[in-house]
Parts: C-alpha cells; sequence; structure tokens
C-alpha cells in the first residue's frame, strides 16, 4: 500500500517542472491555510484506500488572485490549466516509491476560496492507481 504522502509526492513530481513553476512559484500538498501568495497548486487526497491495487482520487487546485473588480482571472486559468492539464491527463511516474498513474477524472472549473478574499481557485479532480 502506498501512503498519501507518498501520492500526492509522486503528483508534486509531476508537476514540479520548470514549464509549471515558470508560471507559478508555490505548490503544496496538505495543510495550506499559512500560504499568501497571490497563486499557488494545492494538491490534496480524497480518498486513499487500503488495498494492493490502490485506486483513489487527489485535488489539484490551482489558486489566482481575482481581477480588481472582483471578477475570477480567466485568461489566467486558462494559461495555467492549457499548461497543467497535458502534465496530468494518462500521466504515469516511477519514484523511489513504486509506480503512479494519473489520469483526469473531472475537470470541476473555478470556485470562490472561502478561505482567502479575493482569490478563486480552478479544481481538477485526478484519479490514481498505484502497485
Amino acid at each position: 500500500m502506498q501512503s498519501t504522502y507518498n501520492i500526492l509526492l509522486a503528483l508534486y513530481e509531476v508537476l514540479n517542472v520548470p514549464v509549471v513553476t515558470d508560471e507559478i512559484k508555490t505548490i503544496k500538498f496538505g495543510q495550506v491555510s499559512k500560504i499568501t501568495q497571490s497563486e499557488f497548486i494545492a494538491l490534496n487526497t480524497i480518498n486513499n484506500p487500503n488495498q494492493y491495487l490502490q485506486n483513489g482520487f487527489a485535488n489539484v487546485n490551482i489558486h489566482t488572485q481575482k481581477l480588481s473588480a472582483g471578477e475570477d482571472n480567466h485568461s489566467r486559468f486558462k494559461k495555467l490549466i492549457d499548461i497543467i492539464i497535458p502534465l496530468l491527463d494518462e500521466t504515469q511516474i516511477t519514484t523511489e516509491h513504486g509506480t503512479f498513474y494519473f489520469q483526469i477524472d473531472d475537470d470541476k472549473g473555478i470556485f470562490d476560496d472561502p478561505d482567502r478574499d479575493g482569490m478563486s481557485y480552478y479544481n481538477l479532480r485526478i484519479e490514481f492507481q498505484t502497485l
């Protein structure tokens, strides 16, 4: 069985590449309440079943500052998701902890960020499989 930490670490490795980090500097997983940057990516798992062949779900939440009129920054979200979606769609990565498969399960779209005034986030639900 792979731990939630190992799953998120593998997902982090998929996203921690120059094409992403040149655009957004902070990628975090777990508790993100203390982040004050205007843009960041937050990773978390939804479930992690204890089975030999693990199938579960994770979130990739892309947070951005709203525009001055309080509107979501659609052009910024478009730029970021055009970079991130191809990296996550049917991707396999092997780390020192094992092999992980990721694919986009659901593109949920934009939500207001209730924990941060003036911010919104774009949610991608990722399905993972481990051996």
